[in-house]
């Protein structure tokens, strides 16, 4: 009897300590779940690296470990919290990095890549402030080869066209929810020059479609007092944008009084072959004169199987009477889900007189640049 009064005791004591057990575990499960529907915050990023051989780098070849090539490095955070009826706040603060000497890029800014706050709504639409891209990067992007390659060397001449995501400060960017396909959206940054309202500033506009295997986009932004970074081996009204710089950096910067871009792209995803084309217009402006380059490219890139992809492009570019051909091929294969290894072969030739000079890279000493590469990319 001793023995089954402790033994009773003892199972009692198990019963309430297995019930607080279970009421704290309820309590907890509740609290998380209430912390997650009232928001998220996500850690990300890209991580990239190769090896690349250039043909022609102001007159000899050269052997370089290049940072970034299949898609530029980076981390972010971004984030939501519900607010009710169907609004959530949103932020993003994305930082971009070269893996080679662990350096900020853009600048040396700390998000340089992305950092914006705002609200969005399913039902209408989305607001954000902030540094931000305009619509030339996201809605136009996609069907670049650059992209689907990968190999930011395929990216047009100095990426005037900004199709290689370039980005707008101070800018406020309003995107509409989607209808029957079409997304539509306007930006526009504030140049911040106390009794200038329309110096440094810029506007965009942009549209996408989507149905079935059919998706486009279109894109327009004009920018005032904008600096021009990186070469592509000629002048442009009397202005020399030939860059021989680490990366092919003009020194110093080419500020014109505007610049204006658009564009039109399109892909149709045919069985394994995706086909891709894209239009681009840049207008320069400077002192009442002006001058326009434009490209037209198309490629296709085709998936063997699940892990095995290969792709190749065509570019045409012409400004007044200069002219560039770019031919752009690759093979990307995925280890898993997020490491792929890949490799990369893109050449240029301009016309007599012009010196070839394919993006991020220091201008030849002739009319032809070529460049292959081979790199790993992990995404987290």
């Amino acid at each position: 009897m001793f023995e089954s009064y402790w033994s009773c005791r003892g199972s009692a004591h198990r019963r309430r300590a297995k019930a607080a057990q279970l009421f704290s575990a309820a309590v907890l499960l509740w609290v998380t779940s209430d912390a997650r529907a009232q928001g998220t915050v996500q850690l990300y990023g890209i991580v990239d690296g190769a090896l690349a051989y250039v043909s022609n780098q102001v007159g000899k070849h050269a052997w370089t470990q290049a940072s970034g090539v299949g898609q530029s490095n980076r981390w972010g955070m971004r984030g939501a919290e519900e607010l009710g009826g169907g609004w959530r706040a949103v932020f993003r603060l994305e930082n971009g990095f070269t893996i080679n000497d662990g350096r900020f890029s853009q600048g040396g800014l700390e998000f340089g890549r992305q950092a914006f706050v705002g609200l969005s709504s399913d039902r209408f639409g989305t607001l954000t402030f902030g540094r931000q891209y305009d619509f030339m990067a996201t809605n136009l992007t996609q069907f670049a080869a650059a992209t689907l390659t990968p190999s930011v060397f395929a990216f047009h001449l100095g990426d005037l066209d900004r199709l290689g995501a370039e980005r707008v400060d101070n800018a406020a960017r309003y995107v509409t929810p989607d209808i029957a396909g079409f997304q539509f959206g306007a930006l526009y940054s504030f140049g911040g020059q106390p009794g200038n309202f329309v110096a440094n500033s810029a506007v965009a506009f942009g549209a996408t479609y989507a149905h079935g295997p059919f998706r486009a986009g279109a894109a327009y932004v004009g920018i005032h007092n904008v600096a021009t970074a990186f070469g592509i081996g000629t002048s442009v009204l009397g202005t020399s944008l030939v860059g021989t710089g680490p990366q092919g950096l003009l020194a110093p910067f080419k500020v014109f009084d505007k610049l204006t871009v658009s564009g039109v792209g399109a892909g149709y995803q045919w069985g394994p072959a995706f086909l891709h084309a894209l239009y681009t217009i840049v207008d320069f402006r400077q002192k009442g004169a002006s001058a326009s380059l434009r490209t037209v490219e198309g490629g296709v890139k085709y998936s063997i199987d699940f892990a095995l992809s290969v792709g190749g492009s065509f570019a045409y570019s012409n400004l007044g009477d200069a002219h560039w051909n770019q031919i752009a091929a690759g093979i990307d294969y995925a280890l898993s889900k997020r490491t792929d290894v890949y490799g990369s072969a893109v050449m240029l030739r301009a016309s007599s007189g012009v010196r070839a000079q394919l993006f991020s890279l220091p201008a030849a000493s002739s009319n032809a640049q070529t460049v292959v590469s081979v790199g790993v990319r992990h995404l987290f």
